[in-house]
């Protein structure tokens, strides 16, 4: 049996796996530093967390990985791929010896578990962590950048929390001698929570080097910790916050470019004297495609594509417009993917003009979202009104004539533009095209009627 590395069996199994190897760091630094005994419970919740993470090493050798591009499924190459990288790890961090010392009698070195020193090497089950998001980065509907985030946050979080177990077991190890800051402090016989939170403070504020000096250690080996402590911290944290500075700010970057461009355009307006309710209609503009799109040019994006990759892209895009749109139940395939790679997107604010009357007939519209109202004259007679899956400008292309109407956008309006030069290529590549717009307008031929006797001709 084979997993496949993107199934939902597996992307559901790497979350579990990736919150136990968290839980882990936290509880097993912790249980060392501040309860240094273990309960049968905890005992138990620690050996069931290891079985799961067990299973996880025999999952892997079955699960699929991608090289190259390409998913790799063949049994001997997942096993020899995995025994190659991160499997040593894995079994060390896994190996049940916690288990095997308890039921031994768990031995007490320096007044601590050997239990809990020996599970110390489930902190190697943070590499789990990173190979989890790394994969997970690879995936087409997450963003790499907030997983980046993420496994930063989950960095700084878990050493300062191992630090703050360490700074407290440093005292305990010498039974909490007078100069200690354990101590100073008075906490000695308090609660662990309560020592384990003082920690935690002093941790942050020293890693952050902000020191208010309520307390500081009081022997040498606390000194050099500290010292230690202050250097490890002060680079990562420097190292932490940078990185996820610049990831914030480059997830911000294509809204941070697209607002630049408007305040191009309306300084621009601004400087031509153009009225401000123009303005403020290329703003709303602007906005909207931003909200619909993300500012981004899609053809554009595509256009370094190989043609057979790139039509695949178009067809998963259009699914809706194919089902809007009845031209191309009409269509054969090969006719529909020819006639999809030559429309050009096109979008328009309420009350722009997609067409205006007294215009050379050169292009077809196909209406994808939005309505649109055909009038006609200065007094702006009202003939009717398309929407989705509508279209014109079939009568006055074909017949070269202009147009005897204009077409008005009621809201925004997103519309899909066979040009003329389109229109001639694919009539001449495939006849049938030409009987499939006929067959589309015969299947409307009582609105185009309506029109026709009004003479209206789009």
């Amino acid at each position: 049996m084979i997993i496949r590395e993107q199934s939902r069996f597996r992307l559901c199994w790497d979350a579990v796996i990736l919150v136990l190897a968290l839980l882990s760091c936290v509880l097993i630094p912790y249980q060392l530093a501040f309860v240094h005994k273990i309960s049968a419970a905890n005992n138990g919740l620690l050996f069931a967390i290891s079985l799961v993470f067990m299973a996880d090493i025999v999952l892997n050798f079955i699960t699929t990985f991608r090289r190259a591009g390409s998913e790799i499924r063949d049994p001997t190459e997942i096993r020899k791929h995995y025994l190659k990288g991160h499997f040593a790890i894995d079994l060390l961090a896994n190996f049940p010896l916690g288990m095997l010392f308890w039921l031994a009698g768990d031995p007490q070195v320096a007044g601590f578990s050997i239990v809990l020193w020996v599970r110390l090497l489930a902190l190697l089950r943070m590499v789990r962590f990173f190979v989890i998001l790394r994969r997970w980065e690879s995936l087409s509907w997450t963003h790499p950048g907030y997983l980046r985030v993420f496994k930063y946050l989950g960095v700084i979080l878990i050493f300062t929390h191992c630090i703050a177990c360490l700074w407290f077991a440093v005292a305990y190890v010498d039974a909490f001698p007078q100069d200690s800051w354990v101590v100073a402090a008075g906490i000695e016989s308090a609660d662990p929570v309560s020592q384990y939170v003082r920690s935690l403070y002093w941790t942050i504020t020293t890693m952050t080097t902000v020191g208010y000096g309520d307390i500081s250690p009081g022997r040498t080996v606390e000194y050099l910790l500290g010292i230690l402590i202050m250097l490890m911290g002060a680079s990562l944290y420097a190292f932490v916050i940078g990185g996820v500075a610049s990831l914030l700010s480059n997830l911000q970057a294509a809204k941070n470019s697209y607002r630049e461009h408007i305040e191009s355009v309306e300084t621009y307006l601004r400087a031509r004297r153009v009225p401000h309710y123009l303005s403020t209609k290329v703003h709303d503009y602007f906005e909207y495609l931003w909200e619909r799109h993300k500012g981004l040019n899609e053809p554009h994006l595509l256009r370094d594509l190989p043609d057979s990759l790139r039509l695949d892209i178009i067809l998963h895009l259009a699914r809706d417009v194919l089902k809007q749109v009845p031209l191309f139940r009409h269509c054969s395939p090969p006719l529909r993917n020819a006639l999809l790679s030559v429309l050009e997107p096109a979008t328009y604010a309420p009350g722009n003009f997609l067409v205006r009357e007294g215009e050379v007939g050169r292009s077809i519209v196909f209406i994808i979202r939005g309505e649109v109202e055909i009038v006609t004259g200065e007094e702006v007679t009202v003939h009717g009104v398309m929407g989705p899956g509508d279209y014109f400008g079939y009568l006055s292309l074909a017949l070269k004539e202009r147009r005897s109407g204009s077409v008005r956008a009621r809201d925004y309006c997103e519309t899909l533009v066979l040009e003329q030069d389109s229109y001639e290529a694919l009539s001449s590549d495939y006849p049938e095209f030409l009987d499939a717009l006929k067959a589309v307008s015969a299947e409307r031929s009582e609105q185009a009627s309506e029109l026709l006797l009004a003479g209206v001709v789009l």
